[in-house]
């Protein structure tokens, strides 16, 4: 069967099995620390881990698209403010046309009574009344 030697060395074997899984996963932890040995392809991975790689590339893919994310969430809230401002500026349109034909009407109506006014309770209307009505 196996004796005591042969065990020591299935023991060491599964050691350093565990040892280079680890190494391939995590990384040398005193590399670790060196951000330039990423950019290595194969000393890279061993040096930060491959962990540290595969999560640095998906970040990046995350980064891309929380950045399209948010630029199309700009996108959409400056088109609902355009829309808005079209809104309110047709509304003010409105009602300054309709202001402007109330004044008109309001206007017409005091010269149609300053025409008609004849004088009847003695008092006249001079330039300066007729001004001073218009102008108010």
């Amino acid at each position: 069967m196996f004796g005591i030697l042969d065990w020591l060395k299935i023991g060491a074997g599964a050691c350093v099995g565990i040892v280079i899984t680890s190494i391939y996963w995590l990384g040398v932890p005193l590399l670790n620390d060196y951000p330039g040995l990423k950019n290595i392809p194969l000393i890279g991975n061993l040096a930060v881990g491959h962990v540290e790689t595969v999560k640095a590339e998906v970040l990046k893919g995350y980064v891309v698209l929380s950045e399209k994310t948010a630029a199309e969430a700009r996108a959409r809230e400056l088109e609902r403010q355009i829309n808005a401002a079209a809104r309110s500026l047709e509304e003010y349109r409105k009602r300054a046309v309709a202001a402007e034909k109330a004044k008109e009407e309001a206007n017409e109506r005091l010269e149609k009574l300053i025409a008609e006014d004849g004088g009847d309770d003695g008092l006249r209307w001079n330039d300066a009344d007729v001004e001073w009505l218009r102008q108010h």
